[in-house]
């Protein structure tokens, strides 16, 4: 069995997903599941995101396989968080609210709630550390060769370059249990895949009227997404880790757009509106895309991807707005800034630039 962890923010999750995806496209004769007990305890961004806005779209080929909590403590050797919240909605055979609009897009049994507050589960959280350090003192020498951990550096107790996770993880010895932790944002692992990916990645339909006007407007237009991300960015926790992306990108990035689309018109999409209406008054015939948050923020990524081009931030968010993108010929300018110590790698896809 091949366990994949899933966390962080929706564009992560998408990440992920595919790499599930490839895993058990790769693997297909071992059984390929999804750990999503992180976000029993952590609501980074809006939670788990995944299958209330995949899972609720029509004609949509989202499918994943939950873990058992007896399968995860098997494969990892640790006890994992038993109590999913009420507020955080998954796969499975328990009936989701009939009352809930999303009933109205797929089968009820394709969602659950679990039936804890989030305070439960948070506490169990903080109570199975104690446990599990003990236990880790019994198992971590037996279970550490079948851990690979992109986001320690730590593959399989073995200092690893980065660029060789990829050779480890397509030559698995599939006669053993597997636990994969990773964001997996490579572009090798999407190689080839970019339209069956897409059938996983149907938006639920558009429904409310701002958000159409904006859909109708950028479908008709040589329209460009700019996505700007400061918030979590400029905060303690991702201050010293991520780059907070400036003027001169951007402006070489819309020079960019200049030499190769004739009128393009610039949706700017942002967590910071008002930043973006101050700092972008250089540029002309553009419109501030608001009021896409919460529960609806992924609609952001929704109109991203019908727009003819893309400009993405060092985010996962915009990256999957771009590589959503099924317009014919689209150009995406993507920052090489990426990580304060690490840069964007090179992608090879067809019309992706890098400044």
């Amino acid at each position: 069995m091949i366990i994949v962890r899933f966390t962080s923010g929706l564009g992560n999750q998408m990440f992920q997903y595919s790499f599930y995806r490839f895993l058990k496209n790769l693997y297909k004769d071992t059984q390929v599941k999804a750990d999503l007990t992180w976000f029993y305890a952590n609501n980074d961004h809006h939670g788990y995101e995944l299958q209330r806005i995949f899972g609720a779209a029509r004609h949509c080929a989202f499918e994943l396989e939950e873990a058992t909590k007896g399968e995860i403590f098997r494969v990892t050797g640790l006890i994992p968080n038993m109590r999913q919240p009420k507020s955080m909605i998954t796969g499975g055979d328990k009936l989701f609210d009939k009352d809930s609009v999303l009933d109205s897009f797929r089968p009820e049994e394709t969602f659950r709630r679990g039936r804890y507050t989030d305070k439960q589960a948070r506490s169990f959280e903080r109570f199975r550390r104690y446990p599990n350090r003990i236990i880790r003192e019994f198992t971590q020498k037996k279970r550490e060769p079948y851990i690979i951990d992109q986001l320690s550096g730590k593959l399989c107790n073995d200092d690893v370059p980065f660029n060789e996770v990829y050779d480890k993880v397509t030559h698995l010895d599939i006669s053993k249990d597997w636990y994969i932790i990773g964001f997996w944002i490579e572009e090798k692992y999407i190689r080839g895949r970019v339209d069956e990916i897409r059938r996983h990645f149907r938006f639920p339909e558009i429904t409310d009227e701002e958000n159409r006007e904006i859909a109708e407007r950028i479908t008709s237009c040589n329209s460009v997404s700019i996505h700007v991300r400061r918030g979590d960015y400029l905060s303690s926790v991702y201050e010293n880790m991520f780059v907070a992306l400036g003027r001169d990108y951007y402006e070489k990035a819309v020079d960019h757009i200049y030499g190769r689309v004739e009128d393009p018109e610039f949706f700017i999409f942002s967590d910071d509106p008002d930043f973006v209406r101050t700092e972008f008054s250089w540029l002309e015939n553009k419109h501030i895309v608001t009021g896409n948050s919460g529960d609806d923020s992924y609609r952001d990524m929704q109109l991203m991807s019908l727009c003819k081009h893309n400009i993405t931030a060092n985010s996962t968010f915009s990256q999957w707005g771009a590589l959503l993108n099924e317009n014919e010929g689209h150009i995406t300018v993507y920052p090489s800034a990426y990580l304060k110590g690490r840069d964007n790698e090179f992608k090879e896809s067809d019309g992706w630039v890098r400044i």
